[in-house]
This record gives C-alpha cells, sequence and structure tokens, in this order.
C-alpha cells in the first residue's frame, strides 16, 4: 500500500490540485474532485497514468464545472495490490460503479480515454439515469482490437510468454517509459513516483493482458456486450480521436461515431495518444461547446 509520504510527494511543488480519497470495496482510491458547477464531468484514464494526466484539462474546465477524476486502483495514489489477477476489465468496472455511487454523482458527463474508455463506458451502462453525455477519446472501439503490424508482435509475444512480460513491465518498467515518452521530465517523473518498483507496477502489467486481441479472447465477450449498449443508447457524444496516435487511429474512432445514435466526430490534429494532456485548450473549448449545443 502507498505511504503518506509518497502520497505528498508525488506531485511537483505548487501543483494546484488536491488529491482526496475515498474506500471503495476496501480499497483506497485517490481522486480530484475541483470546480463547483453542478453538472459533474467524470474523467477516467488509462494505462500507464493517472488522474494527472487530466490536470491541464481540469484546470481549464473546472471555472465551469465539477471535475472529478480517479485513479484507478494500481495507479497515482490509488491502493496497488500486488497481483495482477487482482485486477480485471469486471473488478474495475465494479470499483469505478461504486466510487460513483459513493459520490452520487447526477447530470454527469463521462469523459474516457484508453482503458477509462471500456471501464466508463461499463460503469456507464450499468446506470445511464445517471448520465446526460458522453466524452470518448482514444480508446477501443471494436470488440476485437485491430492492433497496427508495428505492435501485433510485441504483443502476442508478452501474452505467450508471461515470465518475459512479468521482466519487461514489473522489473524494468518498459511499459511505464514508453508510454509517457512524449511527455515533459517532470510529468514523467509523477507517473515513475507513483510506480517506483515492480510490487507497484501489477496495474500497469495487468492491462496488456486484457487487450481483446482475438475473438476468443476473455475481454472480448464483456466489451462487446459494453459496445452494444453504448450503439444503442440514445445519448449525446462527441468523439474526439488525435492524428497521431499509433494505437488508436483517429479512422476508428470516426467509425464509432457513425455507430453510436447522436454523436459527433472531431478530429485533433497534432497530439499523439494523450491528446487531453497535448491539446488541453482546444478539448477544453470542443468540450465547453458541445455541453452548451447538446445541453437536456
Amino acid at each position: 500500500m502507498i505511504s503518506e509520504t509518497t502520497r505528498q510527494t508525488i506531485y511537483p511543488p505548487h501543483f494546484p490540485l488536491q488529491p482526496q480519497f475515498v474506500d471503495v470495496l476496501g480499497q483506497r482510491i485517490a481522486y480530484f474532485d475541483e470546480g463547483t458547477g453542478s453538472k459533474p464531468i467524470l474523467l477516467l484514464h488509462g494505462n500507464p497514468v493517472s488522474a494527472y494526466v487530466y490536470a491541464r484539462l481540469i484546470q481549464r474546465l473546472a471555472p465551469d464545472y465539477r471535475c472529478i477524476a480517479p485513479d484507478l486502483l494500481g495507479f497515482g495514489l490509488s491502493d496497488k495490490p500486488e497481483r495482477e489477477a487482482d485486477y480485471s476489465l469486471p473488478g474495475h468496472i465494479a470499483l469505478i460503479t461504486e466510487f460513483v455511487r459513493l459520490l452520487d454523482l447526477q447530470d454527469a458527463t463521462l469523459v474516457v480515454h484508453d482503458w477509462g474508455g471500456p471501464i466508463g463506458l461499463g460503469t456507464a451502462v450499468q446506470e445511464k439515469e445517471r448520465y446526460t453525455h458522453l466524452i470518448i477519446l482514444n480508446t477501443l472501439t471494436e470488440p476485437v482490437m485491430r492492433l497496427a503490424p508495428v505492435y501485433k508482435l510485441p504483443f502476442h509475444l508478452l501474452a505467450r510468454t508471461p515470465r518475459l512480460a512479468a521482466y519487461l513491465i514489473r522489473q524494468k518498467g518498459l511499459f511505464q517509459k514508453m508510454g509517457v515518452a512524449v511527455m515533459d521530465e517532470a510529468d514523467q517523473q509523477v507517473y515513475f513516483r507513483a510506480n517506483p518498483t515492480p510490487e507497484t507496477r501489477a496495474g500497469i502489467a495487468a492491462f496488456p493482458k486484457m487487450i481483446p486481441y482475438h475473438a476468443h479472447h476473455p475481454t472480448t465477450p464483456v466489451w462487446r456486450d459494453i459496445l452494444a449498449q453504448v450503439e444503442a443508447w440514445d445519448i449525446p457524444a462527441l468523439v474526439m480521436f488525435s492524428d497521431h496516435d499509433s494505437v488508436f487511429r483517429a479512422e476508428e474512432g470516426e467509425r464509432l461515431a457513425q455507430r453510436l445514435v447522436q454523436a459527433r466526430f472531431q478530429r485533433i490534429a497534432g497530439p499523439k495518444h494523450f491528446l487531453q494532456y497535448q491539446a488541453p485548450e482546444e478539448l477544453a473549448v470542443e468540450i465547453k461547446q458541445f455541453l452548451r449545443e447538446s445541453h437536456r
């Protein structure tokens, strides 16, 4: 479990957001809760980052909206069980669903990115009455993920060689280092300090094994069911994908938007995977406009 000292030193000096903590299903979950608007925005991150990836966007939205961004289990300042078996897509969904219930979020806008997509959308379809808008950023869009050719061999190799995966991801922190390489050094260090040892990287190591890269993968039926419910849901949605993400391509986001009942697609020019980090001003403008135009 993470220490109080780490809680105090993970963020850069003078970082303006203050983490809060709540016990959820026996786990201590950290989260930001900024702004005072009556319409909450719930922002969910993916791998290998934390709620900190939304800090720049939160600071631009908080003057008008209440922004809630939890650290997923295994990330940021949230608890970090050491066994990869303690992490699963249904487990993450159950935890965030209970988190939303504990905070009693109503009339909420859901913002999801990367693994925050399956987790957040899986949460939302269970209690649709809590949500008024969906905002979907660079995430999985189909029941079976189409891996880019450059990623097919590495992911298949890691999936079939658990010892190699454990060595590279947990011992060497390779996925962590590669994942945040586009960020400023000070921001990279936030993630390295949050998951500094092999024992704290179980959550990071678990996500690649959850990728539904073939029809018989355990994640595939779970994600297929979630997607089917989202695609049948009559809720305003804004789908924004960046045009330089080599994992989740903008064309995939556009096809997802076409399958949703009422969605608009916006291509964000320039950023790679972490568009909320690299283009927070543009995203804030798009989000505010979307919420004004589709208010219900």
